[in-house]
């Protein structure tokens, strides 16, 4: 996979790598969200956050984010990034994580039911399902948990 150089707005690339991971990785949750058509109270469960939380972090500050909300971020990319290739669209991408699967580990809910509501199980195992693969995790998250 070629690396692209990112231009980021001159107020966030002044900060530090983690600020701006923290900031390239919001832009990439919410614009997946835009695309699923996800509601505030899912966008919430996703992230793990409250309300008041998530409307501070739509603000874009240049913070760095908790090492668990990366990795939710990176599994979700993931997801949008492979159903959308494989469906052709993004249309049809939104169609397929919201529309009921059965068999393991969906058993007859939608994706999108495994991503807010089984945690980080769930949304590995939702992962597995949906792109054949989990990403790596770097080894200081692996020894953490």
């Amino acid at each position: 996979m070629s690396k692209r150089s990112l231009s980021l707005p001159p107020e966030i690339a002044k900060f530090d790598y983690h600020s701006q991971l923290g900031y390239v990785a919001l832009r990439a949750f919410f614009k997946v969200c835009d695309d699923w058509n996800t509601t505030f109270a899912e966008q919430c469960k996703l992230l793990k956050v409250g309300l008041i939380e998530l409307e501070q972090l739509r603000k874009l500050p240049a913070k760095p984010l908790e090492t668990e909300k990366l990795i939710r971020i990176r599994y979700y990319v993931l997801i949008y990034k492979e159903t959308a290739k494989r469906a052709g669209s993004v249309d049809k991408a939104h169609r397929e994580i919201r529309m009921a699967r059965t068999g393991q580990p969906f058993l007859g809910k939608p994706p999108i039911h495994l991503l807010i509501n089984g945690g980080m199980d769930g949304i590995a195992a939702a992962c597995k399902a949906l792109t054949g693969r989990v990403p790596e995790l770097p080894d200081y998250v692996r020894k953490a948990s």
